[in-house]
């Protein structure tokens, strides 16, 4: 994919405005439908990590079982 292609399709997953992300032990952790940026941009790194290390690489996604936060 040349880097036009990966700014047009980049741009179909953009960051939520306002959304401030941390990363910790668990991840990335937000609601579901914050996340689509996240999950396309993370699925591009697996697609070169596995092409530079020549092995199968993939992202992991959980539920968290915790309480919903009412905001």
């Amino acid at each position: 994919m040349d880097s036009e292609a990966l700014k047009k399709y980049s741009a179909l997953h953009p960051k939520p405005p306002g959304l401030t992300l941390q990363y910790g032990t668990a991840g990335f952790r937000a609601k579901a439908e914050q996340l689509d940026h996240v999950m396309f941009r993370m699925g591009l790194l697996a697609v070169l990590r596995s092409k530079a290390v020549v092995s199968t690489i993939g992202v992991m996604v959980t539920a968290s079982h915790n309480p919903e936060t009412m905001v």
